[in-house]
């Protein structure tokens, strides 16, 4: 399990925490106000999401149109995949540029319970999961044209 993974399960394991104090809050069995939880877990959810995507484009969990490839030949195949893969490269990129344009955007914004900034602490998980995921996506293309080519000789 690989960093950005260990802290995918981190962010679940403390919105899990997080949702069941705010159920135990909410329905009065410790009559205690929590106001910021619906928030962090809200922020939580966003990250573990991005992040999630990331560690599913570079285990190439990807959604993909497999109905399609099959009807081609296994070299056809192997180019689809590499065409898919820039294509969510492209992707990536355009998330990260304008996903870091959003976040700078909203930099001065601050949500109402937690009163961090929205754009430096929720919407900088776009550009950051596009970031991985652009590397993910470029180690993979290189990875299939590097067994493309070692075939074919």
């Amino acid at each position: 399990m690989n960093f950005i993974e260990t802290a995918g399960a981190i962010l679940l394991a403390v919105m899990t925490l997080i949702i069941v104090w705010q159920i135990i809050a909410r329905f009065r069995i410790i009559h205690v106000i929590s106001p910021w939880t619906e928030e962090v877990a809200m922020i939580l959810l966003v990250w573990f999401g991005l992040t999630g995507a990331a560690i599913g484009i570079r285990k190439h969990l990807h959604i993909g149109v497999e109905f399609v490839t099959t009807l081609f030949p296994e070299s056809v195949q192997k180019i689809m995949m590499i065409v898919v893969d820039i294509l969510l490269a492209c992707f990536s990129l355009f998330l990260l540029v304008k996903g870091g344009e959003l976040a700078w955007a909203l930099k001065d914004t601050q949500t109402p319970a937690t009163l961090v900034s929205r754009g430096l602490v929720i919407y900088s998980a776009a550009p950051v999961a596009a970031f991985l995921m652009l590397i993910y996506s470029l180690e993979l293309i290189v990875k299939q044209i590097a067994a493309l080519g070692g075939k074919q000789e």
